[in-house]
């Protein structure tokens, strides 16, 4: 499993209002906004604002292709991948924790862009992919989140 960070460093020109003002803040300081999603099974998993979460194609061993970037912000540049770790979930129990993260955290119309972020959906999807049956309900047949980070 892996985690892809898209850092907005483009030209500022491309951004606009409140994200022009912020990453003008925070380059000086060397820091951005970064956009994250979560690598799992050949398969890119993001979050965002009007689709919600998404799903595309990702390159073998993290990275940056087409495919993978369909989702990401306009102004937004592939960084890195980084390995988080191995999950013991197979497509069907992905395909539950993600269908139920749409449900109830994760829906398109539940987005924020300080409170509830791509950010927030990567580290919640990748916890529960980690931790598997400790966030789950009815073992490997009905994988179920009960419980989210404290600030979800």
């Amino acid at each position: 499993d892996q985690q892809n960070q898209s850092s907005s460093d483009e030209p500022r020109q491309q951004l606009s209002g409140f994200s022009r003002m912020f990453v003008g803040l925070l380059e000086p300081l060397g820091l951005g906004m970064y956009h994250t999603s979560v690598d799992v099974g050949g398969f890119r998993y993001q979050f965002g604002s009007t689709l919600g979460i998404t799903r595309t194609s990702s390159p073998i061993g993290g990275g940056d292709s087409a495919e993978s970037r369909r989702y990401v912000p306009g102004n937004g540049q592939y960084r890195e991948s980084i390995i988080l770790g191995q999950t013991f979930c197979n497509q069907k129990e992905v395909n539950s924790i993600i269908q139920n993260l749409r449900e109830s955290n994760f829906g398109g119309d539940n987005y924020h862009l300080a409170h509830r972020n791509c950010n927030h959906f990567s580290e919640t999807f990748a916890t529960a992919l980690i931790l598997g049956n400790e966030l789950a309900e009815g073992g490997d047949t009905n994988v179920r989140l009960e419980k989210f980070p404290k600030w979800v």
